[in-house]
């Protein structure tokens, strides 16, 4: 009788645990996989809303930056909100917290007319902002580590594939904010070049490690051929790139291009990863 009351109490003990991790496999309402997904679009967007603005500031009247600025903020806020609502650890909430300081900041700034002594202080702020968001994504990763060690099906290395892939929208748009930056105070070269120099190497690097990730299939794979098709004319010509020496409107038309083809690609992943549920 004792026997089956133990096993009893032990299979309650057991679901309750079983219940409990299953409350926390998920980053609130919505899986692991999409929070790392929108953290990291968080990254893209802050400089996605620098470039755009320093471009304006520069007297570039294209009607599709603007667009891009004014969507930009838009998503980010939303995102914000979600990221907000759904974090439940409090490192997590901590890092949020901070973003919202630094974007109250930032976003105080693009909303006045863009001008040259604003874009300076954009490009000041710009690399706080991008680190505060850096570090939720950084939060949510670990936290989904912890809470899913318990399910033999998770798969951690594909959740980093989505980090690493995510990132390189960032860059995308880093690499376009810094050359832009280059071009328009071309008296701040020297404290610009070496941001340029990190952000060219750090991106041409993953691109090789990701096109040779096992997690990719031949959508993956050729979307990636792209990328490195694109990205051939700035590799090889890298020093006449980081000396400001291209176009600027086609330098922001390939990078748009990089953002959206690493956008595909970290979309795939994430895809993969719900395959595996």
């Amino acid at each position: 009788m004792k026997s089956k009351i133990t096993i009893t109490l032990f299979m309650i003990i057991l679901l309750t645990i079983n219940n409990a991790t299953a409350q926390t496999q998920n980053f609130g309402s919505i899986n692991y996989n999409k929070a790392i997904n929108i953290s990291g679009k968080q990254r893209m967007l802050s400089q996605k809303m620098s470039k755009a603005y320093l471009l304006i500031s520069k007297g570039v009247n294209n009607e599709k930056i603007k667009k891009e600025l004014n969507s930009s903020k838009f998503i980010f806020d939303k995102q914000l909100e979600i990221l907000n609502e759904n974090a439940k650890s409090s490192s997590t909430k901590l890092y949020i917290k901070k973003v919202y300081g630094f974007w109250n900041e930032f976003k105080r700034i693009i909303n006045k007319t863009a001008s040259l002594d604003n874009s300076l202080r954009i490009m000041q702020l710009n690399t706080e902002l991008l680190d505060a968001c850096h570090k939720v994504v950084q939060s949510i990763e670990a936290t989904s580590n912890y809470d899913n060690k318990f399910f033999e099906n998770n798969d951690q290395e594909l959740i980093k594939t989505i980090n690493v892939s995510g990132k390189q929208r960032m860059l995308s748009q880093r690499l376009c904010l810094y050359f832009a930056a280059i071009k328009i105070f071309p008296k701040n070269k020297a404290e610009y070049r070496p941001i340029l120099d990190s952000v060219f190497d750090e991106f041409s690097d993953v691109i090789g490690r990701l096109l040779i990730s096992t997690y990719n299939d031949t959508e993956t794979e050729e979307e990636i051929g792209l990328v490195m098709a694109v990205w051939e004319q700035y590799q090889s010509s890298k020093r006449k790139f980081l000396d400001g020496d291209f176009e600027l409107i086609d330098v922001y038309n390939v990078t748009n291009d990089l953002t959206k083809s690493f956008n595909k690609i970290t979309g795939l992943y994430e895809l993969l990863s719900e395959g595996q549920k």
